[in-house]
Formats: structure tokens, sequence, C-alpha cells
């Protein structure tokens, strides 16, 4: 007899979570791996997924038992790129696996976060996207990479602070606690820190912004600055997400949710903050729900 069990994976531009329950929804593990942006490179995604499924399956004791079916739901950042996402569905095999269904990392978490229902998201992680779904129309606001887009997100955040170091080096931007702390810690050498931001991708990027979080408790200006500019920019996905609600009586729930979150809340305005809801389940919930579902419809 075959055993059944399921698996939601939430890959990000900083790191790929993963979730595997039984078939009665028993949580067994919880596993974590390196980035899984679909447009930054199909073999990094791919060997984050398969470290994280090992680590998993390793934990849940499952890794020598036979006679076991995965069906795994997934939703990965960059995945709405069409050659990229081609490009991924052609190269991932598993073995085990037995039933697969990938979506964009913004379809899991708007998934999870209404458990399933009409809803909107907004996510604030290594990039930032906003998804509305109704009816099963979808609506997409921002999340178009970086660095060309994703602005307000932990990567746009190390970007602009980079971009306002290396005017700091040069005499055109006053010295902070922050700037003076990262000169240091990139070399201190201008010509260092530009070969630095010349190879950086979006990950260590998000890394810098880490440092902002920090210093921005302890008052530093520039951090402080850089974070509003963030809300900033999410509060405009906001608008432009609700701008397509015809009535104040028919707005759906807003959630917003991602690891930059706590940092910029409260640089929101209060107006959008209370049409805020929680978050009935995460990114993890959501690609679990999703793979359900379809193992339901088979």
């Amino acid at each position: 007899m075959q055993n059944n069990y399921f698996i939601g994976i939430d890959g990000g531009g900083s790191k790929t979570r993963l979730r595997l329950e039984d078939a009665q929804g028993n949580l067994l593990a919880e596993s974590v791996s390196g980035p899984g942006n679909v447009r930054l490179s199909i073999e990094v995604t791919c060997a984050s997924i398969y470290d994280a499924l090992e680590q998993a399956l390793v934990k849940a004791n499952l890794k020598s038992q036979k006679n076991i079916r995965l069906h795994i739901g997934m939703g990965l950042a960059g995945f709405e790129v069409q050659t990229a996402r081609e490009e991924f569905l052609s190269a991932f095999h598993y073995s085990l696996c037995q039933t697969l269904e990938v979506h964009s990392d913004a379809d899991i978490a708007c998934f999870g976060a209404h458990g399933g229902k009409p809803g909107a998201v907004i996510i604030v992680g290594t990039g930032v996207v906003g998804l509305k779904i109704k009816k099963q129309q979808k609506l997409q606001v921002g999340g178009w990479g970086f660095p060309h887009g994703d602005e307000g997100g932990a990567a746009w955040i190390g970007l602009e602070t980079i971009r306002t170091l290396l005017q700091f080096c040069d005499g055109r931007a006053k010295k902070t606690p922050l700037l003076n702390y990262l000169k240091k810690k990139l070399g201190n050498k201008t010509e260092v820190i530009n070969q630095w931001a010349c190879y950086a991708n979006a990950t260590q990027y998000a890394e810098i912004a880490r440092d902002v979080f920090y210093y921005a408790q302890k008052r530093d200006a520039f951090a402080i600055n850089i974070l509003k500019c963030a809300a900033k920019h999410i509060e405009k996905i906001f608008l432009a997400l609700e701008k397509t609600e015809k009535t104040n009586k028919n707005n759906l729930p807003y959630a917003l949710v991602g690891g930059v979150v706590p940092f910029v809340i409260g640089f929101l305005r209060p107006s959008l903050v209370r049409r805020l809801v929680t978050p009935q389940g995460d990114s993890c919930d959501g690609a679990l729900l999703m793979i359900k579902q379809q193992f339901k419809q088979c």
C-alpha cells in the first residue's frame, strides 16, 4: 500500500521554506534551504528545493521508506516570467513526486493568507508584489524583479543604501552611523565597495537591509528615511490594487506578509493598516492547500 504525503514549498529570493504533512494534515517536518527565484537561477532554485526535500524526508524518517507518494505544491519567485517558468518545469525532476502544482510565490501567499478565498495580499520580502484574486481573476501589481522593480523590498532597500553609501564615500551624502558602519564592513575603500556592488545579486543586497533594520531601531536618520520610502512604495501597490474596487461595501480582505513587514508597518498610513486582516496561514499553507485541492480532483 502506498502512503500519500503532501509538501508545500515557498521559494523566495533569499530562502526556500518547506512543510511536510501526512494525509491527515499532521505536520511531520519543516526545512529551510537557499534561494528559490527561478528568474535569477534555475540551477540554484532546483538545488535549494532538492536540499529542502532531502532535509524534510530525513527529519520525518521517510528517506529510506518505500511506497511513498509525494504530492508537491510550490510557489516560486520569478515564476511569472514565461521563459523562467518553462525552463524550471523542464529542469525539475524528483523521483518520489507523484503530483506537482507550481505557481508564483504571490499566488500561494494569497491562497494561504485567505484560506483559498477571494482576497488580496502584498508580499514584502526580498522583493515586493501585490496580488488580488477575485472570481478566478488575478491582478498583479509590482513584482517585476530586481533591480528594475521590487521597490520597497529588502533588495531594493539594500540597493538604495549602497547607492547612498557610495555618495557618502565621495562626499555627496552626510555621514550617519549606518553608512559609517557599512563603509568599514564592505572594505573602507570606494573602489572595493563599488566592485562589490557591481557583482552583488538580489540576495546579497537584501542582506544589507538587515543592517538598515538594526540601525533604524537605533534611530539612524538615513535608515529611518529609507524605510519611510519603502513604505510609500508599498502604499502605492495597495492603492493600485484597491483602485479596481467599485464600492467600499465590497472591499476584499487585504493581508501584508513577508519578512520586511515588521520593519515598515509602523511607517504605513493608519488608514491602510486598518484595512489589513491577520493572515489565516502563510505561503507554505497556501502551497499545501493548492496541492491538496489538485489531489482531490485527480
